[in-house]
């Protein structure tokens, strides 16, 4: 049994990445933590985030500060990403629980998966291209197997940055994992965490891409969160998010984001 435990991961470098605490971080967590009856959340950082949107949800949070690690099975971990990648790892083998990246969005709960070992969703599309499993949300009873051998994966771990091997054990590991040890791992169609996805080239999904959560208003009603995909969707539409654009424009983010308020 998958226990209610929550897990969020901010502010492993100085500068955020350029992305401070925001409105649409605070949704995140405030969306979470409203919809699922959560028995604990926990909050890992190295730098902790000042703002009034950050404030206004702490006192919810048991807070862990944490030294991003700088290697994995002795291969150096460049890049801040690869480090939350090892850290949530590790928090849902010592505690279980459903790691949320901070740039997603809940809109259902998810008590229904919390009978299965682990649960992925599909990183993928409607016309059934399948990019990969996203670890931006990972559901896993204490201890899960699956982890231990993902974990285990990272002996050879390469990347050393956005290069070619930026997704490699992110993504494309969990499916290879998934196809050895078919009985640990239960995967989640493409619409119930990653939908859309974060660009629209063909033969992707629509060729609108995040646009979908943006700037039409839909409802997908298989989805259980909506990934952000904040790398692409900050400067566009997240760093300048207000509560009256929430309130005001009818789009499939806003429509969600509003009950949060």
């Amino acid at each position: 049994m998958i226990p209610k435990n929550f897990h969020f991961i901010f502010g492993l470098s100085e500068n955020f990445g350029g992305k401070p605490w925001s409105l649409c971080h605070y949704l995140s967590i405030k969306s979470a933590l409203d919809v699922n009856r959560v028995d604990k959340a926990n909050f890992y950082y190295k730098y902790k985030p000042e703002s009034e949107w950050f404030e206004r949800i702490e006192d919810r949070l048991n807070l862990i500060k944490v030294e991003p690690p700088e290697e994995i099975f002795g291969n150096p971990l460049s890049h801040v990403a690869h480090q939350a990648d090892i850290i949530r790892l590790q928090a849902l083998l010592e505690d279980g629980g459903i790691y949320m990246d901070i740039d997603t969005i809940c809109k259902k709960p998810f008590d229904d998966l919390l009978n299965n070992k682990c649960v992925l969703g599909t990183q993928g599309t409607p016309s059934g291209v399948v990019e990969g499993f996203c670890n931006g949300v990972i559901l896993a009873e204490k201890n899960s197997q699956f982890l231990k051998n993902w974990l285990f994966s990272y002996q050879t771990f390469r990347s050393h940055g956005r290069d070619e091997y930026w997704a490699e054990h992110s993504v494309h590991m969990p499916v290879k994992l998934a196809k050895e040890f078919p009985t640990l791992i239960h995967i989640e169609p493409y619409d119930s965490f990653h939908y859309p996805l974060y660009h629209g080239d063909e033969p992707y999904a629509s060729s609108v891409g995040i646009k979908v959560l943006f700037e039409q208003d839909i409802d997908v009603d298989n989805s259980y969160c909506h990934h952000l995909w904040e790398t692409v969707s900050w400067e566009p539409y997240l760093k300048n998010l207000t509560v009256e654009k929430i309130l005001t424009e009818n789009t499939t983010y806003n429509r969600i984001a509003r009950r949060f308020l």
